[in-house]
Formats: C-alpha cells, structure tokens, sequence
C-alpha cells in the first residue's frame, strides 16, 4: 500500500480529489486545531496505515466517480 494521505488514518475524505488532514486534532485532543486541506495523492512523515479504512474511502471515490457526482452537490 502506498504511503499517501487517501491511505492515512488522520485523512478525512471531502472529494475524490481532496480531504482534511485531523493529525493535529488527534495529537493535542483539541477539537478546535487546524484541519489543514490536503490532496489525496500527498504525504507527510505523520502518515499512520488506515487498514480497512482505505478500502472504503476508495470504493466511495469510486461511487461518486461512477455516479458523475460530487459529495457536496
């Protein structure tokens, strides 16, 4: 498995294409840290293995691919 943010388990999905990194939320327990806007394909030295997690997030970025839709719309 590749050591991008799709397949951390701080990264929270947005978009097929992009998501918040939550490692300072995590880290200090503060809900109220910054939740920087990452792309998926990026990478950092805090990445931490996702497991099953990746799975899912890619079968739902499938989905809205397939579907034609954004999350948001």
């Amino acid at each position: 498995m590749e050591t991008t943010c799709l397949s951390c388990k701080y990264y929270k999905v947005e978009d097929a294409l992009s998501g918040f990194c939550r490692v300072l939320v995590k880290e200090t327990g503060n809900r109220d840290a910054e939740r920087p806007m990452v792309r998926a394909d990026g990478a950092c030295d805090k990445w931490v293995d996702s497991g099953q997690q990746y799975y899912i997030r890619l079968g739902w970025i499938r989905a809205q691919q397939a579907t034609g839709e954004d999350s948001r719309n």
